[in-house]
């Protein structure tokens, strides 16, 4: 087994305990990011989904270390709520959650540590691993982009089979001080276009905060 085999048979382990799922829930939370370039504020105060204006909001993860805008109404999902709906150990550390929990935006830091050029192989062998243990019923592809802050970011788009419906799901992953961070959106596939904007802002707005606050987290829920 080579190296990055190891690091793939890792995640597999991991999303074995989560087919069908949207993810979930964690414990360090929060704070807005202070400092943030106006700039980038201001292009991130509020999104257009139709007809309606979403306020977004920034929010900071990974230990304070990377920020993120998220719509404002957007909460960390209670430890309860992911426990009963995320079951498995395995469940991400950080989720923010739409008030009917139906949209959710996920952050795990993992510890398989890979460089940023390896992390096109990555993804890809990656895909292969979710179209193995995903029910898939629509797989949209994958794709590599460098945001605006310039943090390479690999994507996987597929749709699959849940309790009741169909979800879509959107995996990021991006190299954080050396180590992988998987992220994900989901939705369920009658809203995808509808939430497709939101999807598009987590991805582009993902930047590492250059002086990490000193300020408190918020205690979203309980560390598990």
């Amino acid at each position: 087994m080579n190296y990055m085999d190891e690091h793939i048979l890792s995640f597999k382990n991991k999303l074995n305990h989560d087919v069908a799922s949207n993810n979930v829930n964690t414990n360090r939370s929060q704070a807005d990011v202070p400092d943030q370039d106006n700039s980038a504020a201001e292009q991130n105060r509020v999104l257009r989904m139709g007809d309606e204006l979403i306020p977004l909001e920034w929010k900071t993860i990974l230990d304070g270390q990377m920020g993120v805008s998220v719509p404002k109404f957007f909460s960390l999902m209670p430890l309860e709520q992911a426990r009963f709906k995320y079951p498995s150990e395995h469940r991400p550390q950080i989720i923010y959650t739409s008030l009917d929990g139906g949209v959710n935006i996920t952050f795990n830091p993992t510890e398989s540590v890979l460089e940023v050029d390896e992390l096109p192989e990555f993804v890809e062998q990656m895909a292969d691993v979710l179209r193995s243990v995903q029910p898939v019923r629509n797989w949209i592809g994958t794709e590599m982009i460098v945001n605006p802050s310039g943090l390479s970011i690999g994507l996987v788009r597929f749709v699959a089979a849940g309790v009741d419906v169909n979800l879509y799901n959107e995996m990021l992953l991006f190299v954080h001080e050396g180590q992988v961070t998987m992220g994900t959106f989901n939705c369920m596939e009658s809203d995808m276009e509808a939430w497709l904007p939101v999807a598009e802002n987590t991805v582009q707005s993902l930047h590492i905060v250059p002086f990490p606050s000193n300020s408190t987290f918020e205690k979203g829920v309980a560390f598990l």
